[in-house]
């Protein structure tokens, strides 16, 4: 199934733009480990660690608020007025905190500073994920599969940008220098590169499908929590399937090798890299290999392999084996993050879509993804085993998603 010269576009310049968003939040949970100490003083490593791991989760916090601000926004006045107004604010915070002095430079107001770029990167992610996801589906209703694919293997190339970026640091700079400034180079140039995706996106046209709806409710997020609070539920819970595989088996697993399992830098760096790149080319095969399934198709398959692969590789990371152990978290995460976004799309009508998906998806993640270094760091700090801990995390994660997949179900037969 192949996409014209205008499908190619609009799947190009969506890819693109998330992408460059994508790098700038999840930078914060790779670079973390080297500036904690400087914005939460503390004689505790980990400590330190949990203290900046909540201004990340605050990050996430500031996604479902992102999430009703623009999606009203887009559900009013357009999908793509939101997709330029937050690649501005996500290029905009990722530049002051690279740009942002220490503890010991202005004292409190260092962490103050962080948390609110911090809360500007949430807000913008949380319109400009979800816009893009019905951007995609409202542009291409008959290629969807191909669409998603190539769009997700587009924004979850930002992680690899971010584990690429992190490797090119570990070659160029050692610990010490890393520490003392080099971690600010790669939020400047997510910033820089926010600004020329701006430009970029100027050039989008608004989806047919906006254009054609008729009876716009005066307040879509009432409408939805009336009309559609099931479908809402499902949306949040089928979510976390994604929002916890993308955090712990990518943005919190450079820090949990490091810290946890004591896996050199430079050697955590290159396993990342490799199950990035296993991640992404997962997403792509997902969009053409799944034509003929629907998303509850797609989900319920992945759960059933996520109860065995999830497991099975803390297990083969415990026993030393783990490049393996990381790449298979990687490759279930990038089936996630292909029929999660693909799944949300169908829950919701034209005229609430946007609303529906940014709340499901919003709340999806700052419960289960958000939420997880912290959950899964205490319970290795209280005498959890460091192991056990994340598989604890992904269980209860996966009994979530099956029960949203059930309630998805049982409102499609309603």
């Amino acid at each position: 199934m192949k996409l014209n010269s205008q499908e190619k576009k609009i799947v190009g310049l969506a890819a693109l733009g998330g992408m460059l968003e994508f790098y700038d939040f999840i930078i914060y949970g790779i670079f973390s480990v080297y500036f904690a100490h400087q914005f939460f003083p503390s004689g505790n490593e980990l400590l330190s660690i949990i203290e900046s791991y909540i201004v990340f989760v605050l990050g996430y916090i500031a996604r479902p608020i992102g999430g009703i601000i623009f999606s009203h926004i887009g559900d009013e006045h357009g999908r793509k007025k939101v997709l330029i107004i937050t690649i501005i604010l996500m290029g905009a915070a990722s530049l002051g905190i690279g740009l942002m002095p220490t503890y010991e430079q202005i004292g409190f107001w260092a962490p103050i500073g962080l948390l609110a770029f911090r809360l500007i990167q949430g807000l913008a992610l949380g319109g400009e994920l979800p816009s893009t996801y019905v951007y995609i589906n409202e542009s291409l209703r008959d290629k969807e599969h191909v669409g998603f694919g190539i769009t997700m293997t587009g924004v979850n190339s930002g992680l690899l940008l971010g584990m690429l970026i992190n490797h090119l640091m570990s070659h160029l700079f050692d610990t010490a220098q890393l520490t003392e400034y080099g971690w600010r180079i790669p939020f400047i140039i997510g910033g820089a590169l926010c600004f020329i995706s701006y430009k970029i996106r100027r050039t989008l046209h608004e989806t047919s499908a906006f254009e054609k709806i008729q009876d716009k409710p005066k307040f879509p997020l009432a409408h939805l929590f009336t009309e559609y609070p099931k479908q809402m539920i499902a949306g949040i819970l089928t979510t976390s399937i994604m929002a916890a595989l993308v955090v712990v088996s990518i943005i919190f697993m450079p820090t949990y090798l490091n810290k946890m399992i004591h896996v050199d830098t430079l050697q955590v760096s290159k396993i990342m890299s490799i199950a990035m790149f296993a991640n992404i080319l997962t997403i792509f095969i997902c969009g053409y290999v799944t034509r003929k399934y629907s998303p509850k198709q797609i989900l319920t398959r992945l759960l059933f392999i996520s109860l065995i692969i999830v497991p099975s590789g803390y297990i083969a990371i415990a026993n030393g084996y783990t490049a393996i152990g990381v790449i298979a978290l990687c490759i279930t995460e990038g089936a996630a993050a292909f029929v999660i976004p693909f799944l949300l799309t169908h829950l919701f009508p034209a005229n609430i879509r946007l609303t529906g998906v940014a709340l499901s998806y919003n709340i999806g993640f700052t419960l289960f993804g958000g939420m997880a270094p912290i959950i899964i760091t205490s319970m290795i700090k209280s005498g959890t085993n460091v192991i056990l801990a994340p598989i604890i995390f992904c269980s209860v994660v996966l009994l979530a998603t099956f029960i949203g997949l059930i309630m998805i179900k049982k409102t499609s037969n309603n």
